[in-house]
């Protein structure tokens, strides 16, 4: 798992304000409403099931933020958790104060006495919504002003284009938050939905449990399925560790991961087939027949919602498989599968690829996983 910066908490935040991803923004307001409740339920289950205790939430009147609060010694590893929730742009450790100038001069001197240093320059950034006798620029001014009256024996000045330590001010309705740090997620994306539901097939390859996560960001609660293919119980742990990694990202306690043995039936296949270059093939086309009469035949807790499946097939040989065969039974999907494959990585280069892995966490395995892999990539040209 890769840490988190580790950023000043000041003793007088007591709240993290969260920004949701703008793209909720760009939905219908009956849709808008419904992912909003949606991404507070996820960070409250988050929370719950971290065993991290929050006072209260609350979402501002014009809907464009969201605020737990929290004793101030939780509030770094409420941050932990929050960056990997889906669907929020920004967040920010923070105090809340009345509208009031007074007060919000005060509580920001407050911070400043924490914060600022010996020949130190700095900024106030000010955003304001709602109805004050006020504007931003006359917040910005004499709070600046305050700033340099009240420390002048730090020698500080003023610097809107670079500064060494910025402090922020948003005044909403009648209260306002004050913050030193604007944290962007690595991920964005839309808050995960019960009601998409899809299944990730996994052959051991690191590349399938990347568009599972991929999909997760897009909204979806992904339900794994894994193939085994190998006899090695060994690689199956660090498989299934690398499953564990991606639970840190769901809302929900309840993740299971289900594995299906292809050992037998392939090496009975690969026994009696003369053209063995068509395995692979053959054997991609069979786990979505199997998926589809799963899906479709039989009675699994959780999976009767279930409408497609993940597929972590790419272009870029950054798997085992020999993938011009994969490509070739792509058009052969529809044959063997009753439900849409998505293929979030097909177009990704490798790097890319890699970024993802590594922005998830750093304890991802790459595994030997495939016992009928072939050993030496050879491509059949098609005369």
């Amino acid at each position: 798992m890769l840490k988190m910066k580790q950023y000043i908490i000041l003793k007088q935040y007591n709240l993290i304000k969260i920004n949701p991803s703008p793209e909720i923004w760009l939905k219908s307001m009956k849709v808008r409403i419904r992912m909003l409740k949606t991404l507070t339920s996820n960070i409250k289950h988050s929370l719950k099931r971290s065993g991290i205790i929050y006072h209260k939430f609350q979402l501002s009147k014009d809907s464009t933020r969201l605020f737990f609060f929290f004793n101030n010694e939780n509030i770094q590893k409420a941050m932990n958790l929050i960056e990997k929730v889906f669907g929020i742009d920004s967040f920010s450790p923070a105090l809340r104060t009345s509208d009031n100038l007074k007060n919000i001069i005060q509580r920001t001197l407050e911070v400043c006495k924490d914060i600022l240093y010996k020949n130190d320059t700095f900024a106030i950034r000010v955003k304001r919504s709602g109805k004050h006798d006020y504007t931003s620029q006359d917040v910005a001014k004499k709070v600046g002003q305050a700033v340099l009256d009240n420390f002048s024996y730090l020698n500080l000045k003023v610097n809107l284009s670079n500064p060494i330590k910025r402090i922020f001010i948003e005044v909403r309705g009648e209260f306002s938050y004050i913050f030193t740090d604007i944290i962007k997620s690595k991920w964005e994306g839309m808050p995960i939905e019960r009601n998409n539901k899809i299944v990730c097939m996994d052959i051991g390859r690191l590349n399938d449990l990347l568009a599972g996560f991929l999909l997760m960001r897009r909204g979806c609660e992904i339900y794994p399925i894994l193939f085994k293919l190998t006899y090695d119980n060994i690689t199956l742990e660090k498989w299934i560790k690398n499953w564990r990694e991606i639970i840190g990202y769901t809302p929900h306690s309840k993740f299971k991961i289900r594995v299906i043995n292809l050992l037998t039936i392939l090496k009975r296949i690969q026994d009696n087939l003369d053209d063995k270059e068509y395995l692979c093939a053959i054997c991609r086309l069979l786990r979505f027949e199997i998926l589809s009469k799963i899906l479709k035949e039989l009675q699994i807790e959780d999976f009767e919602r279930i409408k497609a499946i993940t597929d972590g097939i790419s272009l870029n040989n950054s798997t085992s498989c020999t993938d011009i065969v994969d490509l070739e039974s792509i058009s052969l999907n529809y044959l063997f599968s009753e439900y849409p494959i998505f293929t979030p990585l097909i177009g990704l280069e490798t790097e890319v690829i890699n970024d993802v892995s590594s922005k998830i966490s750093s304890n991802l395995s790459s595994l030997d996983y495939c016992l009928f892999k072939p050993q030496n990539k050879k491509f059949i040209e098609k005369g």
